[in-house]
């Protein structure tokens, strides 16, 4: 299993400890793989992005970097995209696409959803991609009533919640729970079943080697031959690649291809490595 961190400066964490980290990642079985920090709360910029950023990439972590974003009628979203954005600084084509926090309610249904995409399409604006959406089935279905989500479902997904497991309890680092379905989560449903990327399985957990205070834990979302549906449309699509929804022999020889001119190992699998070079990629989408 592909793990990774996350956390905002509100979780309290001195300067983490990565070596120590990803030990308790290869001790359990494990491969820690990124690294999310926030980035902005509204028009707040976070100082921990600054702070964690390269030292996570000197350990030779992926790096990502999310907006909370704040759906408040007096706080515009371009506004808080920019503060982001400003906060962050450069990133490339190694790092994850920027992500936007899709969880906070209280207006209409329509009105945040409009909120969202208008967020989406000042990302796109600034970096020239969509972002990646942190959210849950449940904000999709009783906040957002799953209403058509348009081309905001080129976004790839990072899913939450349920955890598993009661906040502020010991990190759990091992794939061993996961050896079933049981708990992959729930996809919204303008995207369709399957179609996630990354799950936050655990929030605030504790005495997680490395972290001082609370962290959050994901999983990656490994996508190798042979699977089929809408997820490995997306791929197919983003690349400009023929849509066959299957990552048979051809796909796999086009990933191959990919991760050989960006000097990665040519294995076929799209893991957090090769997946940013895929999001960055615009090949087969637009803004409509």
């Amino acid at each position: 299993m592909i793990v990774g961190a996350d956390f905002a400066s509100i979780d309290g964490n001195d300067f983490v400890k990565w070596p120590k980290f990803m030990s308790a990642c290869r001790d359990a079985g494990s491969t820690a793989g990124f690294a999310i920090f926030r980035s902005a709360w509204g028009t707040s910029p976070d100082a921990t992005v600054q702070r964690e950023w390269k030292r996570a990439q000197s350990y030779g972590l992926v790096t990502g970097a999310f907006l909370y974003l704040r759906m408040r009628q007096d706080l515009r979203p371009e506004d808080q995209v920019h503060v982001f954005a400003d906060n962050l600084g450069p990133i490339t084509s190694k790092d994850l696409v920027p992500i936007i926090d899709v969880e906070n309610v209280g207006l209409p249904a329509e009105v945040e959803l409009e909120y969202v995409y208008r967020a989406c399409t000042a990302i796109l604006g600034i970096y020239g991609v969509w972002p990646m959406l942190y959210t849950s089935a449940r904000v999709w279905s009783e906040d957002l009533h799953n209403l058509p989500a348009g081309a905001m479902t080129d976004c790839p997904l990072w899913l939450a919640k349920p955890w598993p497991w009661a906040e502020r309890t010991p990190g759990r680092l091992s794939s061993a729970p996961f050896a079933s379905d049981q708990y992959d989560p729930v996809v919204p449903q303008p995207w369709g079943a399957g179609n996630w990327w990354m799950h936050q399985y655990q929030g605030d957990a504790v005495q997680v080697q490395g972290f001082s205070h609370t962290v959050d834990l994901s999983r990656f979302h490994v996508m190798r031959q042979g699977e089929t549906g809408v997820r490995v449309a997306w791929v197919q699509r983003r690349m400009g690649w023929p849509v066959t929804s299957t990552f048979d022999v051809a796909m796999a020889a086009r990933v191959r291809a990919l991760q050989s001119a960006h000097g990665l190992a040519a294995d076929a699998v799209i893991g957090p490595r090769t997946f940013p070079l895929i999001a960055w990629t615009m090949a087969g989408f637009t803004a409509a």
